[in-house]
């Protein structure tokens, strides 16, 4: 009986520290930029949101022929966001893997 009561005791331990572990974990003001870049932009076919990094980088996988489009989108989109950060202008950073290229996606 007390070692069920032991383990049952070590699990709500274990649970309230992932839950205040995921509580904490917060996107940077980058990457709540980069998202709202995302939303804007995020109208073309063939490009699929892999991730966004801590430095704000939207990562996609793309057809090459929708590239510089998206990428045109992107700039506008962070051309609109200057000025609304203090003290941070936003980047319009992106990394785009080409479908059927070599170290891109299959």
């Amino acid at each position: 009986m007390k070692t069920m009561r032991l383990i049952v005791l070590g699990l709500l331990v274990m649970v309230a520290v992932t839950a205040t572990g995921c509580a904490t974990m917060r996107n940077t003001p980058a990457q709540d930029l980069a998202l709202e870049r995302w939303q804007t932009c995020d109208h073309f076919a063939t490009v699929n949101l892999e991730r966004i990094d801590l430095d704000g980088r939207i990562v996609v996988t793309a057809y090459e022929h929708e590239v510089a489009p998206f990428t045109a989108c992107v700039r506008e989109a962070a051309a609109g966001q200057r000025g609304r950060e203090a003290g941070a202008l936003p980047q319009a950073l992106v990394l785009v893997k080409l479908f059927g290229c070599q170290g891109g996606a299959s």
